[in-house]
């Protein structure tokens, strides 16, 4: 059965553009997969417990021996990792923020990249993916300019490569984007990026 894992990262709420957008795309996406589940689990600001000390010597601690509350500590990460196995297709729906990701988003990418759980390391292989490479990833995104190939801002978008290569580090190497770029244009404009995500999104929905 196919399950979709949307991922949404504003923290805007109901306010956010890529929220929005994505939901469209999810409900149009079960429209055409209408036996598939959608998991829908928001990584706002307050969503997501970034590592520290106690959460670092936890995950470096063999399974076996991690006491019970080193075990609570990666409750939540061991979680993430479940639902990243399970999915057979992953939306990330995000805003850009200072060229890049917000925050809570990189807390979640620094939960879910673990050393035998999402991938594998040894002197003698290196580093090797754990997730299934079968899987599909779509990155929604929005920003303040247009970042497309071609333009003076193309080189500041370090979102899109950033997505796309930390999950490749992990296995899933079929990605997507789709953006409503001008953001910060005039209303005009930015509305006019919005409707034309939102069309891409909705071509795309069917057979994706």
């Amino acid at each position: 059965m196919s399950e979709l894992l949307l991922l949404k990262a504003s923290p805007r709420g109901a306010k956010s553009i890529t929220g929005a957008l994505a939901d469209s795309f999810a409900a149009k996406w079960l429209e055409a997969n209408p036996d598939a589940i959608v998991n829908c689990r928001d990584l706002g600001p307050d969503k997501v417990a970034g590592p520290d000390q106690a959460w670092i010597t936890a995950n470096m601690t063999s399974p076996d021996a991690r006491n019970d509350g080193q075990r609570r500590l990666l409750e939540q990460s061991d979680g993430f990792i479940e639902e990243l196995h399970r999915a057979t297709h992953i939306v990330v729906a995000s805003p850009m923020y200072n060229f890049s990701l917000p925050w809570n988003l990189k807390a979640y990418v620094d939960n879910i990249v673990r050393v035998d759980k999402t991938f594998s390391f040894s002197p003698e292989a290196g580093f090797g993916p754990l997730i299934s490479g079968d899987k599909k990833l779509l990155l929604i995104w929005s920003g303040a300019g247009d970042y497309t190939s071609g333009t003076a801002l193309a080189a500041f978008d370090f979102l899109t490569p950033y997505i796309r290569g930390v999950f490749a580090f992990l296995g899933i190497t079929n990605f997507s984007e789709i953006a409503a770029g001008n953001q910060f244009a005039p209303p005009d404009v930015a509305e006019a990026a919005v409707a034309t995500s939102r069309k891409r999104l909705s071509l795309l929905s069917p057979v994706w």
